[in-house]
C-alpha cells in the first residue's frame, strides 16, 4: 500500500511518501518546498508564502514495526540494525510511485 501526501500550505511545503508492507510502515520526508507558490495564497495571501522553520533535506523519515509498536512510538528510522529494511522499502516505495504527477493548485484550504 502506497500513500502520498503534500501540504495545502506553501510555506511548509511539506512533501510524505509512505509504503506499508509487511508489519511495516515506512515515510519518507522528501525535500521541502517552503514558499513555492501553490495558488493558496491567492485567497489567503502572501503570508502563506513565509517559509516555516520546519524543513526537510529529504534525508529523514520514520519507521514502525506496526505489529511490535501499534501506535507507532517508536521510530527505528536511524536504528542500524534494521537500514537495510529501511532501504529496501524506500526503493519499492520509490520504484511503484507513479512516475508522472502533477501538483493541483489550491483553489480554497481544505
Amino acid at each position: 500500500m502506497l500513500c502520498e501526501w503534500d501540504s495545502q500550505f506553501p510555506g511548509y511545503g511539506m512533501h510524505l511518501r509512505t509504503i506499508y508492507r509487511g508489519g511495516w510502515l515506512c515515510t519518507v520526508y522528501e525535500k521541502s518546498t517552503a514558499g513555492r507558490p501553490n495558488g493558496l495564497e491567492k485567497t489567503w495571501g502572501e503570508g502563506v508564502l513565509t517559509t516555516a522553520w520546519i524543513q526537510y533535506d529529504g534525508t529523514e523519515g520514520e519507521l514502525y514495526n506496526v505489529h511490535d509498536d501499534s501506535h507507532q512510538w517508536h521510530n527505528s528510522w536511524n536504528d542500524r540494525s534494521l537500514t537495510a529494511l529501511r532501504d529496501d522499502l524506500v526503493a519499492d516505495l520509490r520504484e511503484h510511485l507513479p512516475r508522472e504527477t502533477r501538483m493541483l493548485e489550491v483553489e480554497a484550504p481544505a
